[in-house]
C-alpha cells in the first residue's frame, strides 16, 4: 500500500515514516556540508603552510 503523500524510498519504508526521512535528509544534508567545510578549510590551511614535510607551495621570505 503506498500513499501519493509518501516521500521514503521503498527500500526504506520498514524503517522511516515520512517525518523521520525528513529529519534524516536534513542531518545526512548537514553531514555533507560540514565536511565540504571541513575539506575546504583543511586545503586552504595545507596551502598557507603546508605539512607532512611536503613543500609544494613556495616559502615565502
Amino acid at each position: 500500500m503506498r500513499d501519493e503523500d509518501d516521500l521514503v524510498p521503498p527500500k526504506w519504508r520498514s524503517l522511516f515514516n515520512n517525518q523521520d526521512w525528513l529529519i534524516h535528509d536534513i542531518v545526512v544534508k548537514s553531514i555533507y556540508g560540514f565536511l565540504v567545510i571541513a575539506i575546504l578549510a583543511h586545503v586552504l590551511c595545507f596551502v598557507w603552510r603546508p605539512w607532512l614535510g611536503l613543500n609544494t607551495v613556495a616559502s615565502l621570505p
